[in-house]
């Protein structure tokens, strides 16, 4: 195949849930809808979950094995396009992938300026009638990095940003600050409105998703809030006004290489 547009590596830490991989799927739909002339494939940035699914005898490659066979295919010029949240470890790994004799543009994650910032808390609050009622209880669930807590400063920024916004909503991560010691807020109001509501701040409803947020098991953050009735979005990968955010990135990322 010609290089005639730049290939789109779409570039995601991945999944082992096979329910939580049709998010892929939903984002691969939009993206060929806006890049129609663009050659798109996939890549995962997690180490541990391509050995999983190669395991069980899913194709999953790396950044670096997805350019060198669109290398061979004739294509000398490649978008990759970060889907991470913040620019963490993930993102890291994107910008050390050696890619040789292609040009490369690596495509900024979610949270990558304080504009991006703004950007995601508007979407958000388009699609999240909870986010506008200041009865009702909200929390943003993130991952968050206990390991790297320099990884979690775009988190703790976005959650000063929404409590100052919305003062029934916060940040809360599974890991590294902010934590989730703000819960314990989000619990009384829960018991007092009889209801808390979750937003994912993941790409993926996966494993953390389902049992470490909404999980019927004690220690799970609705358990930990025991509200009455608990409700919970769809993660960011299923929000087509979030998705859009990561496209702009990816319109930058595609000038680069003109």
């Amino acid at each position: 195949m010609s290089d005639s547009a730049p290939a789109i590596v779409l570039a995601a830490s991945g999944t082992s849930m096979p329910t939580a991989r049709k998010v892929f799927d939903h984002i691969d739909q939009l993206a060929r809808e806006r890049y129609p002339q663009h050659e798109i494939r996939w890549a995962f940035t997690s180490n541990a979950i391509i050995r999983k699914l190669r395991s069980e005898g899913i194709a999953a490659q790396c950044p670096e094995e997805v350019a060198a066979d669109l290398r061979d295919a004739g294509f000398r010029r490649v978008a990759i396009q970060s889907l991470h949240i913040v620019p963490g470890r993930g993102f890291e790994k994107l910008k050390e992938a050696c890619i040789p004799r292609m040009r490369v543009a690596i495509g900024k994650p979610l949270l990558a300026s304080d504009q991006d910032m703004q950007k995601v808390i508007a979407a958000t609050a388009e699609c999240e009638p909870a986010l506008r009622d200041p009865q009702i209880p909200v929390v943003l669930a993130a991952h968050g990095n206990s390991r790297r807590p320099e990884f979690n400063r775009e988190l703790i920024q976005l959650d000063a940003l929404l409590r100052a916004a919305f003062p029934a909503t916060q940040v809360a991560t599974l890991k590294g600050q902010p934590g989730s010691d703000g819960l314990a807020e989000a619990s009384r109001l829960a018991r007092k409105m009889g209801r808390v509501h979750f937003i994912p701040f993941m790409l993926v409803p996966g494993d953390h998703l389902m049992n470490d947020v909404m999980g019927d098991e004690p220690g799970s953050w609705k358990q930990i809030v025991g509200a009455a009735s608990t409700t919970c979005s769809q993660s960011l990968g299923y929000r087509d006004q979030v998705l859009q955010l990561f496209f702009v990135h990816l319109d930058d990322c595609l000038s680069e290489l003109k």
